[in-house]
């Protein structure tokens, strides 16, 4: 039986065929494009999205297909009309403009709530919400009339799928409306963002049956980074995994839901009676830290990373904090060079970005620890390729890292979730990891990282927004 799995990226739509032994059979990308219609603003092609959606749903049919899941980014808003047509693009995750509201919020109010304090953030689509009540106070009487319908993106697939205003449990937890723990909607935040009761997507499990279209049953819908933690088989403590893409994900699993941590708390699953909770930490560019790299022509390709084994660094010091760091909350945080000298090679300054990556990393690892027990780190995304790259984080962290063969764990792990959903394997072989496939296991100190963890906290810490 094959097993089509759509994964929705935020530059990109990928369709990934299985067979049910989960040995890839195909593979494709759409490109889907990202606009930027001011400052701050950044909103994916709503229509371009759809488009790209059916087609690869198409494609998927053609090739003996008849049954998918999805995997989409998260905490993003778009409003679409009672006939699946859109009526905004999608405010993606990377979308500031929250900002705009967030600034007038009385301190006091914060203060004297915490929970709204990690909820009401630039980013949070509850906030976004917020914004479009501000500046499109027309789609919000739509929306109380019941003409159109406001949600995240996994919610607006579900609805072109089904027909209904659904979302699944996963992405609806990280809109601040509603809450993973005792799973009832978060009042407090309605009455204070003054956000219409109609903004009431009924909450599915992550293996369900959203229904079939074109000849395909959907039976997954789950956010990304809670895809990859199932494709890693870390859905129960003692596991974490670190995803380097164009940034880093730092997720570990936990025996509760977690917050008040400085930490993104995460429902990691949710299948009927059971759900399984993590935390997460991001650091916002590593591998687009290495793009820049190749760019400056510093390094011909990313492949060239592990030639620099044993170099050394001397006392170069490089922060590579070029797009902000997160943990600490350091938005304004930019990259930093210390003790450039003629001694200072190509090969040694590209070596030092490394270091500065994974102890930027490290310091996202450390608060993990303080939250969760973490005894093995999982790792995939494209940077996780360079074994050079491994052998630094193991050692910054001084943790056991294990990669796997398939590197698109995401995916792995939406079609691992199929297998539960038309009844291959059992709900506990998912949970005990019956597909995770080891393919390297780097140990700490196979390579010495000189750059001290302590020296880089130091300094981004002094990095305030002014």
């Amino acid at each position: 039986m094959n097993l089509g799995v759509i994964d929705v990226g935020t530059t990109s739509m990928k369709l990934i065929i299985y067979d049910d032994e989960l040995n890839h059979e195909y593979q494709e990308s759409i490109n889907v494009p990202m606009l930027f219609p001011r400052s701050y603003y950044a909103e994916q092609d709503a229509e371009a999205l759809k488009a790209a959606f059916n087609h690869l749903l198409n494609t998927a049919r053609s090739r003996d297909v008849r049954l998918i899941g999805i995997s989409t980014y998260r905490a993003s808003i778009i409003v679409w009309d009672r006939s699946g047509n859109p009526l905004t693009n999608i405010i993606t995750w990377l979308d500031r403009r929250g900002l705009e509201v967030i600034n007038k919020f009385p301190l006091s109010l914060l203060k004297h709530v915490p929970p709204l304090s990690s909820i009401l953030v630039s980013t949070s689509p509850a906030v976004q919400i917020l914004w479009l009540k501000r500046n499109r106070g027309d789609l919000l009487e739509r929306i109380k009339r019941g003409d159109a319908y406001v949600g995240t993106l996994s919610s607006f697939l579900a609805f072109l799928i089904s027909g209904k205003y659904i979302n699944d449990a996963t992405n609806e937890a990280l809109t601040g409306l509603w809450n993973p723990s005792n799973f009832r909607r978060i009042k407090a935040v309605y009455d204070v963002l003054g956000i219409p009761e109609a903004i009431n997507p009924d909450i599915v499990d992550n293996i369900y049956d959203h229904g079939n279209i074109n000849g395909i049953d959907i039976g997954v819908m789950i956010a990304d980074q809670q895809a990859a933690m199932v494709g890693e088989g870390c859905m129960e403590s003692g596991c974490g995994k670190v995803t380097n893409g164009t940034g880093s994900f730092v997720d570990a699993a936990t025996n509760e839901f977690k917050i008040g941590s400085g930490l993104l708390p995460l429902l990691m699953l949710k299948v009927g009676n059971e759900s399984f909770y993590g935390v997460e930490g991001f650091l916002p560019a590593t591998g687009s830290v290495i793009d820049w790299l190749t760019k400056l022509g510093l390094i011909s390709a990313p492949e060239e990373l592990d030639k620099l084994a044993g170099v050394g660094i001397g006392d170069l010091i490089v922060v590579p904090a070029l797009a902000g760091v997160n943990v600490p909350q350091r938005p304004c945080a930019r990259g930093l060079i210390d003790g450039l000298t003629l001694g200072v090679t190509r090969e040694s300054f590209v070596r030092a970005v490394m270091e500065g990556l994974v102890q930027l990393i490290g310091i996202i690892f450390d608060k993990i620890r303080n939250n969760a027990n973490v005894n093995l780190l999982r790792v995939d995304g494209g940077l996780s390729r360079s074994t050079l790259f491994l052998k630094l984080l193991a050692t910054a962290l001084n943790i056991e890292i294990e990669r796997q063969r398939d590197v698109e764990v995401t995916a792995r792990g939406v079609a691992a979730m199929l297998n539960v959903f038309h009844g291959k394997w059992g709900f506990r072989d998912l949970i005990r990891g019956i597909h995770v496939d080891p393919d390297i296991r780097v140990k700490p100190n196979e390579e010495k990282v000189s750059l001290n963890r302590d020296t880089i906290k130091k300094i981004v810490v002094r990095m305030k927004c002014k």
